[in-house]
């Protein structure tokens, strides 16, 4: 199963250093004379249990975003949060490992050996490569969500995606259509899931161009971003820390991930920097998605001065919350 992972990995890798720029085929949305605030809610694997620690700050604050835009994992926690999926309920999905066996329902080797019994198979198979179909994740995440919040229009906060089409090369935001679908093709990283075709796209990760989707929010009306993001902290570490393959890779796609984010962050009011130093984006230990949601915790917790701030310029007196 290592040849598999490595496999993964560099194909990671590679995407992580195409262009940061978003092309987005959304328009701006006209705004109301009331501020808006969005929340931007980055991927980012395992560490992307970070969002629901923030989300659970927010609410305990009483400070409920206008609109919230996630990517891959961020858009996962995010679009069921718009779901009305409690918060509990989704931390709870992430810690006991729900959502990670969503991704992959079943064990690598027995993957194989299917994708090895599909091979003789050749009047079934799929449009698009990749190692899991990711129709396990879709349902999971309809399981979840009650019937009648199943589509993106009746999400609140009103909540989109980001995704991007291999026909084109573009990021779209998703907002519009089924909720489960969306969040599944924002969160397909080929070759470990397959792309999602959706009417005349064929979408992938978001993260491919638009890891945190600070653009998407300013599409949507936002007139003040705050952006969590949760790439590891780029800091001097030992050489001892990269003797193996998993923790060299690990590094390198931190230090890629770090510098193409740093772009769109400039895009933000307010960054919610989760201290996630140490967990893996391909993780899958449940100690490090409980210690993303508490960094996420204390992230926001560190910033709700801030936060109290903006809040309460906007429904203060309908000033508008003016760019750092």
């Amino acid at each position: 199963m290592t040849e598999i992972r490595k496999l993964l990995v560099i194909c990671l890798l590679i995407a992580l250093v195409m262009p940061t720029n978003m092309a987005s085929a959304q328009t701006p949305e006209s705004k109301d004379v009331k501020p808006k605030i969005a929340l931007a809610l980055g991927g980012g694997g395992a560490r992307g249990a970070a969002h629901v620690g923030v989300l659970k700050v927010l609410e305990e604050n009483g400070l409920k975003p206008d609109l919230i835009v996630g990517n891959s994992m961020g858009a996962i926690v995010g679009g069921m949060y718009c779901a009305g999926v409690p918060l509990g309920r989704i931390e709870l999905l992430i810690r006991d490992g729900k959502v990670k066996k969503a991704f992959k329902p079943v064990p690598p080797v027995v993957q194989v050996f299917k994708k090895i019994v599909q091979v003789f198979k050749f009047w079934d198979q799929d449009d698009f490569p990749g190692f899991y179909s990711g129709k396990a994740l879709e349902k999971f995440i309809s399981e979840q969500v009650e019937e009648d919040r199943q589509k993106l229009e009746s999400t609140s906060p009103k909540f989109a995606c980001t995704a991007v089409d291999l026909i084109d090369g573009n990021a779209y935001r998703l907002e519009a259509g089924d909720l489960a679908r969306a969040l599944r093709a924002s969160s397909s990283f080929p070759p470990l899931l397959k792309p999602v075709p959706i009417d005349d796209h064929v979408f992938t990760d978001g993260g491919v161009r638009s890891n945190v989707p600070t653009f998407s929010a300013k599409g949507m009306g936002a007139d003040y971003i705050i952006a969590v993001n949760v790439d590891e902290k780029i800091e001097r570490i030992d050489r001892k820390q990269i003797d193996s393959y998993t923790e060299l890779v690990n590094r390198l796609s931190s230090i890629i991930i770090y510098l193409r984010d740093k772009e769109l962050l400039k895009q933000a009011n307010l960054v919610i920097q989760p201290d996630v130093s140490g967990i893996s984006v391909l993780s899958v230990e449940q100690e490090d998605y409980a210690a993303a949601v508490k960094a996420g915790e204390d992230a926001a917790r560190k910033a709700l001065p801030e936060l109290k701030k903006a809040f309460a310029e906007r429904d203060g007196d309908n000033t508008s919350v003016s760019s750092e």
